[in-house]
């Protein structure tokens, strides 16, 4: 069973619902991952921590990268600027305790968190005595402000593009968990806000993995693309780069004739999933997994290639073998 964990913001295009396709073809024994387009980060939050492996999250949007870095550092400025202070429950006040004495929490900027502790209208003197001294223990300064918007911003739009409106309530004791969840994982991941292409060139060395989400052909618009792309450059450039790694690529990609041509050299998997995007009941849409080497032998073990076999929501097909 995969446990889906720490999943903190909305955004396009999450991998959430395929990640246990894609966990299952990751090789074992690796030294190091790469998420090169990091997004709400749900591959990097659902690896378990291996020592031994050198973990990177990485995106080009500095308010991720800055979310990400505020919810690793700095939780509790974090859930002030979000309003969730006061607590008002007595057994959310205990879930919000035991999440900032957790032993795998550093806060650097003990002044901003000290200076909630002090706040009465977030906290009463009794809350504070109990909270005071395990945030004392701990130790840069991030944009909480900056990072709350950008949580707003996206809970409040449509499909999580951050350019629509879209109201959905808030659980308070559910994010504080997520959050919880996710700064334990982050303890140990490296967090990066560059060009994927260039981290991608960077980072690859034989033994680790790189996986890459990039914008999906014809939906770029609704990311962060660099300015000197156009068209299908993007593309072009992001495929040159991957087949010249010497380390284990995994790719997705939206089905269509140009990736598949494009990644005729490397396996594809490809399978239909459901459009998060579109209104209509029932849309539907071609996915892709790509890879520079063979996934089968991590597959066997699902029948995935049986026709008979259904995994999870969703049928795969190997469509594409190198020659």
């Amino acid at each position: 069973m995969i446990v889906i964990a720490g999943i903190f913001i909305n955004w396009i295009g999450n991998k959430t619902k395929l990640l246990p396709y894609i966990l299952q073809i990751i090789p074992p024994d690796l030294n190091q991952f790469l998420e090169a387009f990091g997004g709400s980060g749900a591959l990097s939050l659902a690896l378990q921590s291996v020592p031994s492996r050198l973990d990177i999250y990485n995106d080009l949007n500095s308010e991720l990268a800055n979310l990400f870095l505020c919810v690793k550092e700095l939780p509790c400025a974090l859930m002030k600027e979000l309003k969730f202070l006061p607590i008002q429950s007595r057994a959310t006040f205990e879930l919000y305790r035991d999440f900032v004495d957790h032993k795998d929490i550093t806060l650097r900027n003990i002044q901003q968190e000290l200076d909630c502790l002090e706040d009465r209208e977030c906290f009463t003197e009794e809350q504070a005595q109990v909270l005071r001294p395990i945030i004392l223990k701990k130790l840069e300064l991030y944009d909480v402000q900056r990072a709350a918007a950008f949580v707003f911003r996206m809970r409040g739009s449509f499909s999580s593009t951050g350019t629509s409106f879209g109201v959905k309530p808030m659980n308070v004791s559910g994010f504080l968990r997520s959050i919880q969840e996710a700064s334990a994982r982050l303890k140990d991941v490296v967090i990066e806000n560059k060009n994927a292409i260039q981290i991608i060139r960077e980072r690859d060395r034989p033994g680790g993995l790189i996986y890459a989400d990039p914008p999906y052909v014809d939906a770029e618009r609704l990311y962060q693309v660099s300015q000197h792309d156009k068209n299908r450059e993007f593309h072009i450039r992001l495929w040159q780069t991957i087949s010249a790694c010497q380390g284990y690529v995994i790719v997705s990609y939206n089905d269509c004739p140009f990736v598949r041509q494009l990644y005729r050299d490397f396996y594809i998997l490809a399978f239909r999933r459901a459009n998060p995007l579109s209104q209509k009941k029932g849309s539907e849409y071609g996915e892709l997994l790509i890879t520079n080497y063979d996934p089968r032998p991590y597959l066997t073990q699902l029948s995935l290639f049986d026709l008979d076999t259904h995994i999870g929501e969703y049928d795969m097909e190997l469509v594409n073998k190198p020659k």
